[in-house]
């Protein structure tokens, strides 16, 4: 995730970033088998040298958490052929649960109006 925005201050990123879109992260263990409930995610950007978190929850038993409204780039960014390849937003995803490895950093891209769906697998600790 390397774009202009981690080195501008979070009013900045703000400001340039006026709608919304939403993350739902999907967390499993056993190749996608078995929901992983519990799970702490947490959503984040990096500011220069500090660290914005956006959203921070748990998974529920179906090991998903949904409805994670983040800020996006405007909407009709993803509609203009000199802007679509840039419309998108990125983010950092860290999911950590006391029984398996930790995944730290994650990328996923939202987008205005829609929802970016992130699968996320864990492996047992041994």
């Amino acid at each position: 995730m390397s774009d202009f925005s981690q080195h501008v201050p979070l009013s900045t990123f703000l400001q340039a970033h006026p709608d919304q879109g939403s993350l739902r992260v999907q967390v499993a263990s056993g190749g996608g088998t078995f929901p992983v409930a519990g799970a702490r995610v947490e959503v984040y950007r990096r500011f220069g040298g500090q660290t914005h978190t956006f959203y921070r929850g748990l998974t529920d038993e179906s090991g998903i958490v949904q409805g994670i409204a983040l800020p996006a780039l405007p909407a009709a960014w993803s509609q203009a052929p000199d802007t679509a390849s840039i419309s998108g937003t990125g983010y950092l995803v860290s999911v950590r649960h006391p029984l398996f490895v930790p995944q730290e950093d994650r990328e996923v891209t939202v987008y205005a109006r829609i929802e970016s769906i992130l699968p996320v697998m864990l492996e047992p600790v041994i």
